[in-house]
Parts: C-alpha cells; sequence; structure tokens
C-alpha cells in the first residue's frame, strides 16, 4: 500500500509539471503574438490553429525530452540544458509542420518569441520549484561554512538538497570573495571575524569546508571560534575522501587529530592499486582502528575478495555494514576467527586463499596484559607464528605484519610479545616463498583502548583528568596516515624488511589532553597526575641502537635490512617454554626465558 502511496504522488508531480509546462507555452503564445500585433485581437485570433499545433508539439517533445524525469531537487545546469532542448525542439517541430502546412502563414518573430518565452517561462518555474522544495525543508539548525572554495559549494548544495540546516553565511579570507554570494548566501568575512557573526546570527554549528588544511590551518582557524559556545565540525582531509565530490556524510565532528595532527603525507596511489587490485586480501583485527582503516583504503584499489577477520563480531559487523555502504561492487566475506586456532585458521586459508596479509590483531593494552601475561605471548606470539605459517604453506605472495615501538627496548610483557612477533616474521625460513615485512610504529590518535578514550570520558564526565607523569611524552599519528604508509610500504616489499614509521617528534602526553578539553569545550578541566603504571615509560623509541634506518623508498618511511639471530624454529621453541611457564604462573622464571629470545627486555621487578 506504501508502495502505491509513493507511486501515485510521483505521478501527481510529473502531471502537476507537465500542466505548468504547457500553460507557460499557451502563455509564451500569446505574449508574442500581443508583442507582434498588440491590441488587434481580430488579427490575433487568425492564429489559434498555431497556437493549439504548438502546444501538441510541444507536449509530445516534453514528454519524449525527459522534462519529468529530472529530480528537480538536485537538479544541475546541465538539467536546466535539458529543457532548452525541449523548447528548441518544440519550435523546430512547428517550423516543419509549417513547412509542409501552408494554410497558416506565421511571421517569423511570433515563432522564435514562442521559443524563446516558453523556455524562459519553463525555467522560472522550476526555480521557483526548487526554492519552494527548498525552503520547505531546511531544518532549524544554522550554520555557517568556513571556506568558500569548491568544496564549500558542494557542501552547501549538499545541506541545501537535504535540509540538514539553514546556511546563514560564509566565511572566507579571500578578499576577491568577500561580499560576493553564492546560491543567495553572502561571504560575510574573513575568518579572523567568526565570533562575530556566530553572536550576531545565533549559530548552531560551524563547518570548515576546507578539506586541504593542515592541522597548523585548522588550530589557526580555531583561534576564532569558542569551541564552548558553538559546535565545529569539518571536512576530512583531501586523502581521507573516499570520492571526488564532497557529500554531507563526509562532515564529521572536529577531532584531536585536526587539532595536534601533522603535516599530510602522500603515497603513491598507482603502485600501491598496482598490488591491491584484483587480490584476495586478508586483514586480521579488521574490526579495530588500524584494522578497519587498512579495510577502507584497501576496498578503494578494488581487490578482487576482502576477507575481513576478526575475533569481535561487533567490529566485524560495524566495518561490514560501514564498506557495504560506501563501496557498492566491493566482494567481501566475514570471518570470527581466533587467529591462534590451528584447524579453523588452516581452514580459512584453504577456503578463500588469501594472496596478500595484513595481520593487525593483537592485544595491544599494556597494564591489561602485564595483569595477563600469558594472553599477550599466546595471541601477539603464537597467533603471529599460526599465520605465518599458513601463509608459506598457502603461497601467500605478502605478508606485511602491523608492530608496535613498545617492541623497542621492551619493559612490559605486551612490547614483548610484539618484539618476538617480529623476530619470529623477519627470521629465515626455508622452502618459503611469501615476501615479509614488519611495519613499526608509534601510538596513532583516536585508536581503541588508547589514553584518548579514558581523557575522553573523563572530560564527559566532569572528572580531572588522569595523566601518569608531566615528563611523558609519546609519538601521535593519525590513523589514516599511517595506514597510507603500511599501503605504501607493502609495495616496496621485497623480503624480510623492517619498516619504521617516520613519526616526528614526540608529543607531551598533557599537551595532548589539553588540546582534547579544548576541543570539547572544557578548556579549564583539573589535571591530576597518578604515577606511572606497570610495564609503561615515559617515552617512547623507534630504533635499536644496532638498527640503521634508511630513506630509500619514501621520506616518511624508513627501511632496515635485517639479519636474523634466530631461526625460526629457535624462537618458536623458546616461546613454548616461556608460554608453558608463564601458564604455570613463574613469572620470574617467564622473564628469564623471555630474555633468551630478547636480550632487551626489562622487566619492571628488576628495575
Amino acid at each position: 500500500m506504501e508502495k502505491l502511496n509513493i507511486w501515485g504522488d510521483f505521478l501527481k508531480r510529473k502531471v502537476f509539471l507537465f500542466l505548468i509546462d504547457i500553460s507557460v507555452t499557451l502563455f509564451a503564445a500569446i505574449l508574442a503574438l500581443f508583442v507582434r500585433f498588440g491590441f488587434d485581437f481580430k488579427e490575433m485570433d487568425k492564429y489559434n490553429d498555431f497556437i493549439l499545433i504548438y502546444l501538441i508539439i510541444s507536449a509530445v517533445v516534453y514528454i519524449i525530452n525527459g522534462n519529468y524525469n529530472i529530480i528537480w531537487r538536485y537538479a544541475t545546469p546541465k538539467d536546466f540544458l535539458l529543457i532548452f532542448r525541449g523548447t528548441f525542439f518544440s519550435y523546430i517541430g512547428i517550423l516543419t509542420f509549417l513547412y509542409f502546412y501552408k494554410s497558416i502563414i506565421l511571421p517569423r518573430s511570433v515563432g522564435m518569441l514562442t521559443f524563446l518565452g516558453s523556455f524562459v517561462l519553463i525555467i522560472i518555474t522550476r526555480l521557483f520549484y526548487q526554492y519552494f522544495i527548498f525552503n520547505s525543508k531546511k531544518g532549524d539548525k544554522r550554520l555557517i561554512i568556513i571556506g568558500a572554495g569548491d568544496a564549500g559549494v558542494m557542501i552547501a548544495r549538499e545541506i541545501e538538497n537535504s535540509g540538514y540546516g539553514k546556511i546563514i553565511c560564509f566565511l572566507d579570507d579571500d578578499p576577491l570573495k568577500i561580499g560576493r554570494s553564492i546560491f543567495g548566501i553572502k561571504v560575510e568575512g574573513p575568518v579572523s571575524r567568526a565570533m562575530e557573526f556566530v553572536n550576531k546570527h545565533n549559530i548552531d554549528e560551524v563547518i570548515i569546508a576546507i578539506p586541504s588544511a593542515t592541522a597548523d590551518q585548522i588550530r589557526s582557524i580555531l583561534k576564532f571560534i569558542d569551541l564552548e559556545i558553538v559546535n565545529v565540525r569539518v571536512l576530512p582531509h583531501i586523502n581521507e575522501l573516499l570520492r571526488d565530490e564532497v557529500k554531507l556524510e563526509d562532515i564529521r565532528d572536529l577531532s584531536i587529530e585536526d587539532i595536534i595532527g601533522r603535516k599530510p603525507v602522500t603515497v603513491n596511489l598507482e603502485k600501491i592499486g598496482k598490488y591491491l587490485k584484483d587480490k584476495v586480501i586478508m586483514v586480521t583485527g579488521a574490526g579495530g582502528s588500524i584494522g578497519s582503516e587498512l579495510c577502507r583504503q584497501i576496498a578503494i584499489q578494488k581487490p578482487k575478495l576482502l576477507i575481513l577477520l576478526g575475533r569481535g563480531e561487533n567490529s566485524i559487523y560495524e566495518i561490514n555494514e560501514e564498506l557495504i555502504s560506501k563501496f557498492e561492487n566491493l566482494n567481501l566475506v566475514r570471518v570470527i576467527a581466533d587467529i591462534e586456532n590451528k584447524e579453523w585458521m588452516e581452514e580459512i586459508f584453504k577456503r578463500y586463499k588469501p594472496e596478500i596479509v595484513f595481520h593487525a590483531a593483537a592485544h595491544k593494552h599494556v597494564p591489561l596484559m602485564e595483569e595477563n601475561p600469558y594472553e599477550a605471548i599466546r595471541v601477539n606470539v603464537f597467533g603471529t607464528i599460526n599465520l605465518v605459517r599458513l601463509s608459506c604453506k598457502f603461497n601467500v605472495e605478502r605478508f606485511i605484519f602491523i608492530s608496535t615501538d613498545k617492541a623497542v627496548n621492551p619493559t612490559s610483557f605486551m612490547g614483548l610479545s610484539k618484539r618476538i612477533a617480529e623476530l619470529y616474521v623477519l627470521s629465515n625460513s626455508d622452502d618459503c616463498t611469501t615476501k615479509f615485512a614488519v611495519v613499526r610504529f608509534g601510538n596513532v590518535l583516536g585508536s581503541r583502548g588508547s589514553v584518548l578514550w579514558k581523557f575522553k570520558k573523563q572530560i564527559e564526565q566532569n572528572k580531572p583528568i588522569t595523566i601518569t607523569d608531566p615528563n611523558m611524552k609519546r609519538y601521535f599519528m593519525s590513523i589514516p596516515e599511517a595506514v597510507s604508509l603500511v599501503l605504501e610500504a607493502g609495495a616496496f616489499l621485497k623480503n624480510k624488511k623492517l619498516f619504521v614509521l617516520d613519526m616526528g617528534e614526540q608529543i607531551p602526553v598533557e599537551n595532548v589532553a589539553k588540546s582534547l578539553a579544548k576541543l570539547m569545550g572544557k578548556s579549564k578541566i583539573e589535571i591530576k597526575y597518578i604515577g606511572i603504571r606497570p610495564g609503561e615509560k615515559l617515552y617512547e623509541e623507534l630504533f635499536y641502537p644496532y638498527e640503521k634506518p634508511m630513506n630509500n623508498y619514501h621520506s616518511k618511511i624508513f627501511d632496515i635490512e635485517y639479519e636474523p639471530k634466530f631461526s625460526r624454529e629457535e624462537i618458536e621453541e623458546k616461546s613454548k617454554k616461556l608460554l608453558e611457564t608463564l601458564k604455570a604462573g613463574k613469572v620470574d622464571e617467564a622473564v628469564q626465558i623471555a630474555k633468551q629470545i630478547v636480550p632487551e627486555f626489562k622487566y619492571k621487578e628488576e628495575e
């Protein structure tokens, strides 16, 4: 019944527009005769047949031309050209008819004026129709758009079409744009006057529509906006957009990455596309922060099949729903599995035959893994061992392991587990054609389980932000940036390569907390120091002293030639002893076994 109602409304709109077009065409013909003959109605009556024939021809042409297949709510200049084509062919039609039907002698000016008049009047009716739709569907939200460039214009049109809110004005620093209008919306002034217009027009939301803006530029804009008074949303950086045009769904809340993020990196999309396109690709930990972003960026390259593998059903469900909504033709399969489960993982490899594996699944929470060291070794070490073995057995082309800066001189069991996994991936193995690489980097902004999530909850609850130590520093990188570089590193992969991402300078965690508080409109919130937790360091390291980083492929990717000290068999044997000892609860003994594999391991009790 609902479908019938929708279809009925659709036909009503078509008939309504058709009647309007015929009416204005009739009016244009009468007006043309009046212009030609003035008030000589007796002379005008001679051309009644002309009017009738013109209307019949116009009616047929308008329908055939497709005038009523256009959704005028989203009409573009191209659609208005379609109207011109319809009125022009109506004019050609009447000229052709009169050429063969000699009984009607029509002044040339009357035909031409009828054509031009009908075109102008139909366009005017459509503009009024658009205006009526836009204004009847606008929401109550009052908006300012910062940036009157291409992206700002596109998002303004999307907002107008969707009824998301009412755009009060644009702001832009370009003096050539200030004072001019876009869609009848004025470019009021420079960004420095943002709060003046926010207060003047009672603005609910400011949208920063500058996808090319760097973190420095975003920070510069935010200096002029009081986040405690008005909400700010942004378009993501141009590297993060999944399409050429900007859509309403691309607008997102301002994030910590926008404030403390670094300069955007450039990657070679052609090289990345060459090794990912039409491949069967498996991403482990596909529901996690890094894994899900890997899936998003891989999906752009049109793989043959993308395998979303993870242990958490909700996170796998969510990334699957997101991908199918954004990529219509993407071939996906969802797999719920523990990477350490040998039998089931072998069945998965046998069934889907992955050609490239990105291994992002891991336990990452340092203090939690200090309480559960057995689980850290079981998943992070033996899960990786299982995947490496299966990759060799099923002739996977490339295997890229996602590691962490906590694997360098580890002081925690989480860091230890990632270092052992690094060593295993990079060690020698006979009769294996798979190319292996490790990509190591530091903290990513916005990852699940990161300290930023904790800070955010504390700020939302108006509780003091708890920081372990005022001197604590960390590397920070945006998730999209890190993943882009991971994919780039995969393009350079020959075999047994260790790649380390250039993380820039370490940032004091206290600065990050203050930036987040400002972002959430609570810059005066209290900060409390609680002391370093088990397994944590004051600062992180990206390299061991003996590692010699080089930039052979990309300015933001260090590559290191690695000479393995142990075979995979030796690492696996010692790791089994380590796991058995931890299972028995003998932590001190486990530490000594761990040092046989990773001599740099510094456990808390030794300190």
